[in-house]
Parts: structure tokens; C-alpha cells; sequence
């Protein structure tokens, strides 16, 4: 677990081989260390340009949803350092090989479905890494196969008996 960090909210660090970060927010430092920038999708809180801007150099490859192409080359990405995903398909970005989850609300329309927004399944350091967007817990996600998983946690109470 020592190449886990979690840096507050939704952010996730990875190290190892290559140094990944997810959904990069409230970053603390100047890092500039990112080889990946995966994000699930394009609310304020996980496509923070601001915080984007801490993690990536030069090089730094960012994984996004269609959604946010245009804003990614307004980050000065270029195109050959974006790669753009979908629900539901397997992709490889610097040997790192990743998986795409649906991620969405099942009854508010806050997350939709029809936005193709995503969970990533990373395969790094002999681990895979879901990481869940934000989603409830649908039938997609009950599938997923992982090491270790990263699940929103909801701002509401859930009374039940």
C-alpha cells in the first residue's frame, strides 16, 4: 500500500513504474511529477485545470472523456499526449494497461448514463486499481474484478434498519 496516496477527495496517487494520478483536486504542491492524468469526468471537482496544472510536465498523458477534449488541449496538451475513452473498452497508455467502468447515478440525473463518463480498472505495479468516478452501485460495478477499489462516498445519510 505504500505506493498509494491519497492527497484528499477524490484524488488518488499511484506510484510506481509510472507515476499516475486520478482525478487530481485541493492539490496541496507543485508536483509536476504526473506520466498519466486519468479523469473520470468533467465536474469542477475532478477536472480541476488548476490542479491538473500541478500534477502534469511536459510529457504527461492525460486520459479523458470525450467531453473533454477541447478543455485538454486548452491545458496545452497536445493531441498525440490525449487519449480519449469511452464505457466499456480496454486501452493502453504507456504500457499501462486500463479498463473503462459506466459510471453514473441509477435514480437522480446528476451523473447520466447518457454522458459516458467512467471508472478506470488500472493494471500497475501487479495490481489492478478500480477506480469508480462517481457512481452508484450498478451492474457494471458489481462485475468489476480488482485489487484494491476506490468508491465515492455519498454527502447524504442512508437510514436503514
Amino acid at each position: 500500500m505504500e505506493n498509494i496516496k491519497w492527497l484528499g477527495h477524490s484524488t488518488v496517487k499511484l506510484l510506481g513504474d509510472k507515476i499516475i494520478y486520478i482525478d487530481p483536486f485541493e492539490i496541496k504542491e507543485n508536483y509536476k511529477d504526473a506520466d498519466i492524468i486519468f479523469i473520470t469526468h468533467s465536474h469542477y471537482d475532478h477536472f480541476s485545470e488548476e490542479d491538473i496544472k500541478k500534477c502534469m510536465k511536459d510529457i504527461t498523458k492525460i486520459v479523458i472523456t470525450e467531453d473533454l477534449y477541447d478543455k485538454s488541449l486548452n491545458l496545452g496538451f497536445t493531441p498525440k499526449n490525449i487519449t480519449k475513452v469511452t464505457p466499456d473498452n480496454h486501452y493502453e497508455v504507456e504500457n499501462i494497461a486500463f479498463s473503462t467502468v459506466p459510471a453514473y447515478n441509477i435514480s437522480k440525473q446528476f451523473h447520466p448514463k447518457a454522458n459516458n463518463w467512467v471508472g478506470y480498472i488500472i493494471n500497475t505495479n501487479n495490481t489492478l486499481y478500480y477506480i469508480a468516478g462517481d457512481t452508484d452501485i450498478t451492474e457494471e460495478a458489481k462485475q468489476v474484478k480488482c485489487d484494491i477499489a476506490f468508491l465515492p462516498v455519498g454527502r447524504y445519510i442512508h437510514n436503514e434498519p
